[in-house]
């Protein structure tokens, strides 16, 4: 039931619901937003698993039989939950709620979204036969972003109040690029930068459904005004400077500077970060 399963992680404010969004349009796919399949599966492994525990605890306590009873630990035990219904009964999970918005429809492709899963990347990808996609943005607008939430929150406009200054959300970037630096090679992993998917998305989507194996209808539900994109209006000097003066910044620039001539607008985008 594994396959067909995939993750969506990144930097917070990196365009993860964009991506939930654009997969969401096909009618084959159900990606649920921030429902963390990691927890899922620890709480159903506990819930599941009741052969194994009470096998183990009774394995030198069982209660000694009469002459006239047949049963075993075996026998007794056999018919106790195990832990191989946990991706079935998360698969089922995922195609009643499917089935709700296309009746009819096949399940394709199913999975979550959740920017965390780029700090536990190495325990998503233990999963046997899930993939895992990770969106990166320039961190010019991912810091501004948060920003931007923040001074909304502070007029009670906004709920966020996970990263609440400037330091954190330059490393909530910085430690979501360096995990997929380390695992990109893969054949299970798929990098996506954010400008890709907005600026180019016939180019994206097609290479998305070749990392899938599927041929996937996706609809362009992204908004391509760039002002909307490239707004940095939240971010002072002293911050741009800082920002482009990191290093993992710095690699990120020297890589997605050929890709990014073929985005419009890619000059705006990148300038900040070249001084």
């Amino acid at each position: 039931m594994k396959n067909g399963v995939l993750l969506i992680g990144g930097s917070p404010r990196s365009g993860t619901t964009a991506v939930l969004q654009v997969l969401n349009s096909a009618p084959g796919v159900f990606i649920s937003s921030e429902e963390n399949l990691l927890k899922s599966v620890q709480v159903l492994e506990k819930l599941l698993d009741t052969r194994t525990r009470r096998a183990k605890a009774l394995q030198n306590g069982m209660r000694e039989l009469s002459p006239r009873e047949t049963l075993t630990l075996d026998s007794i035990h056999s018919h106790n939950f195990d832990r191989s219904a946990v991706w079935p009964t998360l698969h089922f999970i995922y195609s009643h709620h499917h089935a709700q918005l296309h009746p009819g429809a096949a399940l394709q492709l199913w999975g979550d979204k959740l920017p965390a899963y780029a700090r536990e990347i190495d325990q998503v990808l233990s999963l046997p036969g899930v993939r895992y996609l990770h969106v990166t943005r320039n961190p010019l607008d991912v810091v501004n972003s948060m920003l931007r939430r923040l001074e909304a929150a502070r007029l009670g406009r906004d709920w966020w109040k996970s990263i609440t200054d400037f330091d954190a959300m330059l490393e909530a970037w910085v430690a979501a690029f360096q995990a997929i630096e380390q695992v990109e090679a893969r054949h299970d992993v798929l990098h996506l930068h954010y400008e890709d998917l907005v600026f180019d998305f016939e180019r994206s989507v097609s290479g998305l459904n070749g990392f899938l194996h599927a041929d996937f209808d996706f609809r362009n539900v992204l908004v391509d005004e760039p002002a909307k994109h490239f707004d940095r209006s939240q971010l002072l000097p002293e911050m741009v400077r800082r920002i482009a003066a990191h290093s993992c910044v710095q690699r990120y620039v020297e890589r997605v500077r050929p890709r990014m001539a073929r985005i419009p607008h890619a000059a705006f985008a990148l300038a900040p970060l070249l001084s």
